[in-house]
Protein backbone atom coordinates (compact mmCIF):
# COMPACT_ATOMS: atom_id res chain seq x y z
CA UNK A 1 0.00 0.00 0.00
CA UNK A 2 1.23 3.36 -0.83
CA UNK A 3 0.46 6.59 0.84
CA UNK A 4 1.02 9.86 -1.19
CA UNK A 5 1.85 13.03 1.18
CA UNK A 6 3.58 16.65 0.37
CA UNK A 7 5.40 16.67 3.68
CA UNK A 8 6.69 13.45 5.76
CA UNK A 9 8.23 14.23 8.60
CA UNK A 10 10.16 11.29 9.99
CA UNK A 11 10.38 10.92 13.79
CA UNK A 12 7.47 12.22 16.47
CA UNK A 13 9.14 13.89 19.68
CA UNK A 14 9.70 17.19 20.30
CA UNK A 15 11.42 18.57 16.50
CA UNK A 16 8.77 16.09 14.43
CA UNK A 17 5.81 17.16 16.59
CA UNK A 18 6.60 21.18 16.39
CA UNK A 19 7.38 20.43 12.71
CA UNK A 20 3.59 18.82 11.97
CA UNK A 21 2.06 21.60 14.55
CA UNK A 22 3.46 23.92 11.90
CA UNK A 23 1.66 22.31 9.54
CA UNK A 24 -1.14 22.01 10.72
CA UNK A 25 -3.23 24.67 9.11
CA UNK A 26 -0.97 24.77 6.18
CA UNK A 27 -3.51 22.98 3.59
CA UNK A 28 -0.81 20.65 2.75
CA UNK A 29 -0.92 16.83 2.63
CA UNK A 30 1.68 16.10 5.87
CA UNK A 31 2.24 12.63 7.61
CA UNK A 32 3.91 12.51 11.32
CA UNK A 33 5.78 8.65 11.29
CA UNK A 34 7.53 7.17 14.26
CA UNK A 35 8.85 3.37 14.82
CA UNK A 36 7.41 3.57 18.40
CA UNK A 37 3.78 3.03 19.72
CA UNK A 38 3.38 5.92 22.17
CA UNK A 39 3.45 6.62 24.73
CA UNK A 40 7.13 5.97 24.74
CA UNK A 41 10.10 6.97 27.09
CA UNK A 42 12.87 8.61 25.49
CA UNK A 43 16.22 8.65 27.46
CA UNK A 44 17.09 12.57 28.03
CA UNK A 45 17.48 15.11 30.87
CA UNK A 46 13.87 16.49 30.68
CA UNK A 47 14.34 19.73 30.98
CA UNK A 48 12.78 22.42 28.19
CA UNK A 49 14.14 25.86 28.37
CA UNK A 50 11.89 28.93 28.15
CA UNK A 51 12.90 29.77 24.59
CA UNK A 52 11.16 26.39 24.05
CA UNK A 53 8.19 26.93 25.43
CA UNK A 54 7.68 30.17 24.24
CA UNK A 55 8.13 29.06 20.67
CA UNK A 56 5.28 26.25 21.83
CA UNK A 57 3.09 28.36 22.51
CA UNK A 58 3.22 30.51 18.97
CA UNK A 59 3.22 26.91 17.18
CA UNK A 60 -0.35 25.21 19.24
CA UNK A 61 -1.60 27.24 21.98
CA UNK A 62 -3.89 24.14 23.07
CA UNK A 63 -0.57 22.43 23.49
CA UNK A 64 0.93 25.34 25.48
CA UNK A 65 -1.69 25.15 27.76
CA UNK A 66 -1.78 21.57 27.92
CA UNK A 67 1.51 21.49 29.18
CA UNK A 68 0.95 24.41 31.87
CA UNK A 69 -2.21 22.18 33.41
CA UNK A 70 0.03 19.17 33.35
CA UNK A 71 0.22 18.19 37.42
CA UNK A 72 3.27 15.18 36.59
CA UNK A 73 6.01 18.27 36.29
CA UNK A 74 8.00 20.55 37.96
CA UNK A 75 8.53 24.53 36.82
CA UNK A 76 12.20 25.28 36.72
CA UNK A 77 12.77 29.04 38.25
CA UNK A 78 16.21 28.49 39.38
CA UNK A 79 19.66 26.58 38.96
CA UNK A 80 22.27 25.65 41.77
CA UNK A 81 25.33 25.45 40.09
CA UNK A 82 27.70 23.70 42.64
CA UNK A 83 31.32 23.61 41.48
CA UNK A 84 33.99 21.37 43.54
CA UNK A 85 33.17 21.92 47.32
CA UNK A 86 32.55 25.70 47.28
CA UNK A 87 28.55 27.26 48.28
CA UNK A 88 26.50 26.59 45.60
CA UNK A 89 25.82 29.14 43.25
CA UNK A 90 21.86 30.14 42.40
CA UNK A 91 20.42 31.25 39.14
CA UNK A 92 17.53 32.31 38.95
CA UNK A 93 15.46 32.39 35.61
CA UNK A 94 12.78 34.62 34.13
CA UNK A 95 10.86 32.60 31.42
CA UNK A 96 9.22 29.45 32.33
CA UNK A 97 11.24 26.57 31.95
CA UNK A 98 9.87 23.07 33.07
CA UNK A 99 10.98 19.57 33.77
CA UNK A 100 8.93 16.92 32.41
CA UNK A 101 9.32 13.29 31.89
CA UNK A 102 9.65 12.59 27.81
CA UNK A 103 7.09 9.63 28.04
CA UNK A 104 4.37 12.19 29.05
CA UNK A 105 5.89 15.95 27.21
CA UNK A 106 5.95 13.65 23.89
CA UNK A 107 2.80 12.13 24.40
CA UNK A 108 1.32 15.59 24.88
CA UNK A 109 2.48 16.70 22.16
CA UNK A 110 1.52 13.66 19.39
CA UNK A 111 -2.25 14.15 20.99
CA UNK A 112 -2.39 17.60 20.36
CA UNK A 113 -1.09 16.67 16.94
CA UNK A 114 -3.50 13.83 16.30
CA UNK A 115 -6.58 16.56 18.09
CA UNK A 116 -5.92 18.73 14.54
CA UNK A 117 -7.39 16.23 12.65
CA UNK A 118 -4.98 17.66 9.86
CA UNK A 119 -2.15 15.40 10.06
CA UNK A 120 -1.79 11.69 9.56
CA UNK A 121 -0.35 9.93 12.62
CA UNK A 122 1.55 6.61 11.65
CA UNK A 123 2.91 4.82 15.27
CA UNK A 124 4.77 1.95 15.02
CA UNK A 125 6.16 2.39 11.54
CA UNK A 126 10.13 1.62 11.69
CA UNK A 127 11.60 3.15 8.33
CA UNK A 128 13.76 0.81 6.17
CA UNK A 129 14.80 2.68 3.06
CA UNK A 130 14.57 5.87 1.42
CA UNK A 131 15.04 6.24 -1.94
CA UNK A 132 14.40 8.76 -5.19
CA UNK A 133 11.66 8.58 -7.20
CA UNK A 134 11.48 11.28 -9.90
CA UNK A 135 11.51 14.48 -7.89
CA UNK A 136 9.87 12.95 -4.55
CA UNK A 137 11.07 10.47 -2.61
CA UNK A 138 10.02 6.62 -1.64
CA UNK A 139 10.11 5.48 1.89
CA UNK A 140 9.50 1.87 2.65
CA UNK A 141 8.95 0.39 6.38
CA UNK A 142 9.98 -2.51 8.01
CA UNK A 143 6.19 -3.37 8.22
CA UNK A 144 5.64 -3.21 4.51
CA UNK A 145 4.22 0.07 3.92
CA UNK A 146 5.17 2.37 1.77
CA UNK A 147 4.92 6.29 1.81
CA UNK A 148 5.77 8.78 -1.29
CA UNK A 149 6.44 12.55 -1.11
CA UNK A 150 7.62 15.72 -1.86
CA UNK A 151 9.86 16.81 1.20
CA UNK A 152 11.28 14.83 3.87
CA UNK A 153 11.76 16.43 7.73
CA UNK A 154 14.35 14.14 8.94
CA UNK A 155 13.63 14.21 12.95
CA UNK A 156 14.31 10.77 13.98
CA UNK A 157 16.72 11.71 16.46
CA UNK A 158 20.92 11.03 16.97
CA UNK A 159 20.74 7.83 15.16
CA UNK A 160 18.57 9.19 12.52
CA UNK A 161 17.73 7.27 9.44
CA UNK A 162 17.31 10.37 7.54
CA UNK A 163 20.40 12.02 8.05
CA UNK A 164 22.38 8.71 7.37
CA UNK A 165 20.17 7.66 4.01
CA UNK A 166 20.44 11.39 2.71
CA UNK A 167 23.11 13.44 4.05
CA UNK A 168 25.41 10.61 4.87
CA UNK A 169 25.63 11.05 8.58
CA UNK A 170 27.97 9.35 10.91
CA UNK A 171 28.67 9.87 14.26
CA UNK A 172 31.95 12.10 14.80
CA UNK A 173 33.37 11.42 17.97
CA UNK A 174 34.91 15.24 18.33
CA UNK A 175 31.70 16.74 18.77
CA UNK A 176 29.57 13.58 20.65
CA UNK A 177 28.86 13.08 23.99
CA UNK A 178 27.54 10.24 26.32
CA UNK A 179 25.56 10.41 29.41
CA UNK A 180 23.10 8.04 31.23
CA UNK A 181 20.27 8.88 33.75
CA UNK A 182 17.53 7.59 36.00
CA UNK A 183 14.55 8.12 37.55
CA UNK A 184 14.88 8.58 41.62
CA UNK A 185 12.13 8.55 44.08
CA UNK A 186 12.01 9.58 47.95
CA UNK A 187 14.45 12.18 47.40
CA UNK A 188 15.22 14.59 50.47
CA UNK A 189 16.59 18.11 50.47
CA UNK A 190 15.28 19.33 46.97
CA UNK A 191 13.41 22.28 45.52
CA UNK A 192 11.07 21.26 43.13
CA UNK A 193 11.56 24.51 41.06
CA UNK A 194 15.84 24.08 41.46
CA UNK A 195 17.64 22.32 39.44
CA UNK A 196 20.84 21.09 40.16
CA UNK A 197 23.98 21.10 38.44
CA UNK A 198 27.27 19.51 39.88
CA UNK A 199 30.98 20.37 38.17
CA UNK A 200 33.69 18.19 39.74
CA UNK A 201 36.87 16.89 39.06
CA UNK A 202 35.11 13.49 38.62
CA UNK A 203 32.76 14.49 35.82
CA UNK A 204 34.69 16.77 33.70
CA UNK A 205 34.31 17.28 31.20
CA UNK A 206 30.77 17.44 31.68
CA UNK A 207 28.47 17.45 34.60
CA UNK A 208 26.60 15.69 36.93
CA UNK A 209 22.43 16.68 37.27
CA UNK A 210 19.58 16.57 39.81
CA UNK A 211 16.72 17.76 37.77
CA UNK A 212 13.72 17.54 40.04
CA UNK A 213 10.21 16.35 38.24
CA UNK A 214 8.14 16.70 41.53
CA UNK A 215 8.58 17.36 45.00
CA UNK A 216 10.38 13.98 45.85
CA UNK A 217 11.11 12.19 42.77
CA UNK A 218 14.24 13.60 40.24
CA UNK A 219 16.22 12.89 36.71
CA UNK A 220 19.40 12.19 37.60
CA UNK A 221 22.31 11.71 35.31
CA UNK A 222 25.96 12.30 34.13
CA UNK A 223 26.89 13.75 30.45
CA UNK A 224 30.51 14.14 29.47
CA UNK A 225 32.21 14.19 25.84
CA UNK A 226 32.58 11.31 23.83
CA UNK A 227 36.35 12.10 23.10
CA UNK A 228 37.33 12.13 27.13
CA UNK A 229 34.98 8.71 27.38
CA UNK A 230 37.19 7.04 24.54
CA UNK A 231 40.33 8.35 26.03
CA UNK A 232 40.01 7.56 29.07
CA UNK A 233 37.54 4.21 28.79
CA UNK A 234 35.68 5.57 31.13
CA UNK A 235 32.60 3.49 32.86
CA UNK A 236 29.66 6.22 32.50
CA UNK A 237 27.53 4.06 34.69
CA UNK A 238 30.23 2.82 36.83
CA UNK A 239 30.87 6.75 37.44
CA UNK A 240 27.27 7.72 37.83
CA UNK A 241 26.85 5.23 41.24
CA UNK A 242 30.49 6.57 42.26
CA UNK A 243 29.79 10.51 42.36
CA UNK A 244 26.58 9.62 44.16
CA UNK A 245 28.32 7.92 46.91
CA UNK A 246 31.55 9.88 47.54
CA UNK A 247 29.53 13.10 47.26
CA UNK A 248 27.91 13.89 50.67
CA UNK A 249 25.33 16.43 49.21
CA UNK A 250 24.07 13.67 47.01
CA UNK A 251 24.15 11.13 49.85
CA UNK A 252 22.24 13.45 51.76
CA UNK A 253 19.59 13.60 48.73
CA UNK A 254 19.78 10.28 47.15
CA UNK A 255 21.00 7.55 50.10
CA UNK A 256 17.87 6.69 50.98
CA UNK A 257 16.29 7.30 47.69
CA UNK A 258 14.88 4.12 45.10
CA UNK A 259 16.26 3.88 41.45
CA UNK A 260 12.69 3.68 39.57
CA UNK A 261 13.40 1.40 36.15
CA UNK A 262 17.00 1.69 35.34
CA UNK A 263 19.59 3.34 34.58
CA UNK A 264 20.11 4.10 30.48
CA UNK A 265 22.29 5.47 28.49
CA UNK A 266 21.94 7.65 25.35
CA UNK A 267 24.22 9.81 22.88
CA UNK A 268 24.79 13.90 22.40
CA UNK A 269 25.44 15.19 18.91
CA UNK A 270 27.02 18.47 19.84
CA UNK A 271 26.18 21.66 17.66
CA UNK A 272 30.27 22.48 17.54
CA UNK A 273 30.82 22.56 13.81
CA UNK A 274 28.23 23.25 11.21
CA UNK A 275 26.54 19.99 9.65
CA UNK A 276 24.83 19.63 6.68
CA UNK A 277 21.02 19.46 7.28
CA UNK A 278 19.33 20.26 4.16
CA UNK A 279 19.46 19.04 0.99
CA UNK A 280 17.39 17.74 -2.47
CA UNK A 281 14.08 17.35 -0.70
CA UNK A 282 14.71 16.93 3.04
CA UNK A 283 15.60 19.17 5.97
CA UNK A 284 16.81 17.65 9.48
CA UNK A 285 15.54 19.28 12.69
CA UNK A 286 16.53 18.69 16.74
CA UNK A 287 19.27 15.71 17.37
CA UNK A 288 18.88 14.76 13.93
CA UNK A 289 20.78 17.47 12.93
CA UNK A 290 22.95 17.64 15.62
CA UNK A 291 21.21 20.52 17.49
CA UNK A 292 22.20 20.02 20.68
CA UNK A 293 24.38 22.71 23.03
CA UNK A 294 27.85 21.40 23.62
CA UNK A 295 28.08 23.12 27.08
CA UNK A 296 24.97 21.98 29.18
CA UNK A 297 23.32 19.03 26.74
CA UNK A 298 20.03 20.89 25.84
CA UNK A 299 18.52 19.69 22.80
CA UNK A 300 14.44 19.87 23.71
CA UNK A 301 14.34 23.84 22.93
CA UNK A 302 16.23 23.42 19.68
CA UNK A 303 14.27 20.73 18.39
CA UNK A 304 10.89 22.65 18.61
CA UNK A 305 12.77 25.85 17.02
CA UNK A 306 14.23 23.95 14.55
CA UNK A 307 10.75 21.88 14.19
CA UNK A 308 9.18 25.45 13.32
CA UNK A 309 11.49 26.55 11.25
CA UNK A 310 12.11 23.96 8.79
CA UNK A 311 7.55 23.70 8.48
CA UNK A 312 8.04 27.16 7.57
CA UNK A 313 10.66 26.47 4.83
CA UNK A 314 8.73 23.61 3.34
CA UNK A 315 5.59 25.80 3.19
CA UNK A 316 7.54 28.71 0.94
CA UNK A 317 8.92 25.76 -1.12
CA UNK A 318 6.14 24.00 -1.64
CA UNK A 319 4.01 27.02 -2.45
CA UNK A 320 6.72 27.10 -5.09
CA UNK A 321 6.73 24.17 -6.34
CA UNK A 322 10.66 23.84 -6.29
CA UNK A 323 11.59 21.44 -2.98
CA UNK A 324 15.46 21.49 -4.31
CA UNK A 325 19.13 22.09 -2.04
CA UNK A 326 18.74 25.46 -2.98
CA UNK A 327 15.22 26.31 -2.58
CA UNK A 328 15.82 24.65 1.18
CA UNK A 329 18.99 26.71 1.85
CA UNK A 330 17.51 29.53 3.48
CA UNK A 331 16.29 27.19 6.50
CA UNK A 332 20.30 26.14 7.18
CA UNK A 333 21.39 28.89 6.82
CA UNK A 334 18.28 30.43 9.13
CA UNK A 335 19.35 27.48 12.27
CA UNK A 336 23.05 29.13 11.54
CA UNK A 337 22.16 32.29 11.83
CA UNK A 338 19.82 32.11 14.81
CA UNK A 339 22.40 29.62 16.80
CA UNK A 340 26.03 28.99 15.53
CA UNK A 341 27.89 31.94 16.70
CA UNK A 342 26.57 31.34 20.21
CA UNK A 343 27.22 27.35 19.87
CA UNK A 344 30.92 28.19 18.66
CA UNK A 345 31.72 30.05 21.56
CA UNK A 346 30.27 27.65 23.83
CA UNK A 347 32.36 24.91 22.03
CA UNK A 348 35.24 26.74 22.52
CA UNK A 349 34.87 27.14 26.38
CA UNK A 350 34.12 23.28 26.63
CA UNK A 351 37.38 22.56 24.88
CA UNK A 352 39.59 24.86 26.48
CA UNK A 353 38.31 24.71 30.34
CA UNK A 354 35.98 21.89 30.71
CA UNK A 355 38.80 19.53 31.63
CA UNK A 356 40.70 21.52 34.02
CA UNK A 357 39.12 21.82 36.73
CA UNK A 358 41.18 23.63 38.92
CA UNK A 359 40.37 26.15 36.54
CA UNK A 360 36.65 25.48 37.26
CA UNK A 361 36.79 25.53 41.19
CA UNK A 362 39.15 29.14 41.24
CA UNK A 363 35.69 30.38 39.47
CA UNK A 364 33.39 28.66 41.42
CA UNK A 365 35.30 30.37 44.73
CA UNK A 366 35.28 33.33 42.56
CA UNK A 367 31.67 33.57 41.48
CA UNK A 368 30.39 33.43 45.03
CA UNK A 369 32.39 36.39 45.30
CA UNK A 370 31.66 38.77 42.65
CA UNK A 371 28.26 39.25 41.39
CA UNK A 372 29.81 40.58 38.13
CA UNK A 373 31.16 36.99 37.33
CA UNK A 374 27.93 35.32 38.43
CA UNK A 375 26.00 37.50 35.68
CA UNK A 376 28.48 36.01 32.75
CA UNK A 377 28.06 32.40 34.36
CA UNK A 378 24.40 32.69 33.81
CA UNK A 379 24.89 33.55 30.56
CA UNK A 380 26.68 30.37 29.95
CA UNK A 381 24.05 28.35 30.90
Amino acid sequence: MLSVYDVIIVGAGPGGSAAALSLAHSGLRVALIDKAIFPRDKVCGDFIAGHGIRVLREISPNAYIRLINFPQKAENKSTLLFIGNTKPMEFFWKNKSYTIRRVDFDNLLVEEVVATKNIDFYPGHAIKQIKRVGRDFELSCQNGQMFNGHLIIGADGAHSVVARQLAGYSVDREHYGGSVRAYFKGVKNIRASANEVYVHKDVVPGYFWLFPVGDDSANVGIGMHSRHITKHKVDLKARFYDFIEQNPVLQSKLGEAQLEGSLQGFGLPFYSKEFKIHGDGYMLVGDAASLIDPSNGEGIMLAIQSGKMAAEQAIKALKQDNWSEAALAPYQKAVNKRWWKEMRAKAWMVNVFAHRYRVLYAVGWLGNQSPTLRRWLQKLM
